[in-house]
């Protein structure tokens, strides 16, 4: 007796249950909203701005020391983590190295995520 429609039949019809079953997830929209003031921004205070990078009038930099600072220098585009400077340079070495610049040590996975949706659910001043 052949087994080959057997299983091939066993094969197609759970492929098709488990994809039937499966949900879209929106990362952006199925977790609690990231808060600039409470999460974002103590990150950048931390990383960017501490290490006289972004945290002074004097520096040769821009500043990264308000929300306007960070949307409008970090080129930050409201749901388009990807295509927003900030989260770019947060993750993809820039002559070298990616922000922040040694000997400070890169965001954690965390941070980095955090920021990614953040931007993601729209880079709310919250």
């Amino acid at each position: 007796m052949n087994k080959l429609p057997s299983i091939f039949y066993f094969l197609f019809g759970t492929i098709t249950f488990f994809t039937a079953c499966q949900q879209e997830v929106s990362p952006a929209t199925d977790l609690p909203d990231v808060s600039f003031n409470q999460t974002v921004m103590p990150i950048i205070t931390s990383n960017c701005t501490a290490s006289g990078c972004h945290g002074s009038e004097r520096t040769e930099n821009f500043t990264l020391l308000s929300y306007d600072d960070v949307i409008n220098h970090g080129g930050v585009s409201a749901a388009d983590a990807r295509g927003s400077k900030m989260y770019r340079v947060i993750t993809t070495p820039v002559s070298g190295s990616v922000m922040p610049p040694p000997p400070n040590q890169p965001l954690t996975d965390e941070q980095t995520a955090q920021v990614y949706l953040w931007i993601l659910q729209g880079a709310k001043n919250n």
